[in-house]
């Protein structure tokens, strides 16, 4: 007896905005596409069999066996506008490939995963995962340009000992890091285990540790951490040096106006 070939699910994964509005989001889907909800945060809805879309609070959408080039696919994102709040200047996405097989078993590389069915755990697992690991290449690539920034002001302050650039600027980095820094606190908390491993039992649990690894999101969490506090102490630094060098410069023009109204008392007196 030949064995059942195994079905590839195509999973890919946007992060588009700050946030959706849940409500808004599963109005359109019922409204607008006659889905079946299978979950209401993160709201999981079944288009047709197989065929799932998952969106999340924090501004992730996932889509199940859609093709990229796909009308539909479109349709769905485009739709979903009318949820969103504070889109993304720059849009990072990710992708997964499922494997639909009688028999689990180890997948071949970190970018697909073997397993019996798609049903409402497996996608939320997978969508969890997957919308963390772009939500955090989201503050990955904004944290990477505003480091690289504040690095150009540091090396001109060490070979020249000035502060090439205002304050002004400075302190909207400063802002930034404090943003990015209350975000991920948020996200962060958000990015506890989900209900669905702790009532899905050990197959889900290690399914879920598994899935965590691969995408090595609590170490790319703790390097973007690090860089925002790099970011922030560097910029605060550059600030008091300009502060500082602009009390110098006060000091000095305090002095030359009072050597001045000297000198004018003197021509008074001759």
């Amino acid at each position: 007896m030949t064995e059942k070939k195994s079905e590839q699910i195509f999973v890919k994964a946007y992060d588009v905005a700050a946030s959706y509005d849940m409500k808004a989001a599963r109005d359109i889907f019922v409204n607008n596409f006659s889905a079946k909800i299978l979950n209401t945060n993160p709201l999981l809805a079944e288009l047709s069999p197989l065929k799932m879309v998952c969106v999340f609070d924090y501004g992730s959408i996932i889509f199940f066996n859609f093709s990229v080039e796909e009308p539909e696919l479109t349709q769905v994102m485009e739709t979903l506008k009318g949820a969103l709040q504070r889109p993304n200047k720059r849009i990072s996405e990710d992708e997964y490939v499922l494997n639909l097989s009688p028999r689990a078993r180890k997948p071949e590389g970190t970018e697909e995963l073997y397993v019996k069915e798609l049903n409402r755990d497996i996608a939320l697992l997978v969508s969890i995962v997957l919308s963390r690991s772009v939500s955090v290449e989201y503050y990955e690539a904004m944290v990477g340009d505003a480091l690289a920034k504040i690095e150009l002001t540091v090396e001109a302050l060490a070979a020249t000992g000035r502060t090439p650039r205002n304050a002004r600027e400075l302190t909207r980095q400063v802002g930034f890091a404090m943003s990015v820094e209350q975000e991920l606190a948020y996200d962060v908390a958000v990015f506890d285990d989900p209900d669905v491993v702790w009532e899905g039992g050990a197959r889900i649990d290690a399914l879920y540790k598994g899935l965590k690894r691969e995408f090595d999101l609590e170490d790319r969490i703790k390097i973007i951490q690090h860089k925002v506090s790099l970011i922030s102490r560097s910029s605060t630094f550059v600030i008091s040096r300009l502060e500082a060098q602009r009390a110098n410069f006060l000091e000095w023009v305090i002095i030359v106006l009072i050597a001045a109204e000297i000198i004018m008392a003197l021509f008074k007196v001759m």
